[in-house]
């Protein structure tokens, strides 16, 4: 009779993290030498990323119905889902490049030069959707992160596009996100 308790509650405590792993977006729809890239991140990603161009077309007046077609959507989703691989690629590179420097404090001084009395709180939720703090973990910290590669690629005059396009072609990339798949060198629309 133990058994059978047991049995039954491990069977539970199965299907209650099942679902907390698949209703929290906690799945992987991606795998960047496997490195993982959840659902939520990307979900989270085109979300702000959706927004922002929902609220750029209401600004210029423009066709806020564009948004909505499924051709603009898949590629919005294209275009994340390639901008997290490329983000992954990045720290990879920042950490073989610069292993005595402390990349996070770096970007966060570059972060707070570059909004030095703006009203980045404000924006970014108006903007974007996004809390400040989920802005600057999602915009700020890898645009800056992007910003400090480049600029050691360059110090020793080497191109930074080219350096980013030979790290993705030797990276193994697995997509687990319906419709899209990975050429060697970014993601594609089946």
């Amino acid at each position: 009779m133990n058994k059978i308790r047991f049995l039954t509650i491990l069977s539970g405590i199965i299907v209650i993290f099942g679902f907390y792993f698949v209703l929290g977006g906690f799945y992987p729809i991606a795998l960047v030498d496997f490195k993982i890239i959840s659902s939520r991140d990307f979900d989270k990603d085109y979300f702000g990323t959706l927004t922002y161009y929902k609220n750029a077309l209401d600004v210029y007046d423009s066709d806020s119905a564009l948004i909505n077609a499924d051709e603009v959507k898949n590629e919005l989703k294209r275009a994340v889902l390639d901008n997290l691989i490329e983000n992954i690629l990045i720290d990879k590179e920042l950490k073989k490049e610069s292993s005595s420097i402390d990349i996070d404090e770096l970007a966060d001084k570059k972060i707070e030069e570059a909004i030095r009395g703006k009203s980045v709180k404000e924006e970014a939720k108006t903007l974007y959707g996004f809390s400040y703090k989920e802005f600057k973990e999602r915009v700020l910290i890898p645009q800056a992160k992007k910003e400090i590669l480049e600029t050691n690629f360059l110090s020793k005059g080497e191109n930074f596009e080219g350096k980013i396009i030979e790290a993705k072609s030797k990276t193994k990339v697995m997509i687990f996100l319906s419709g899209f798949e990975w050429n060697g060198k970014e993601v594609i629309i089946k």
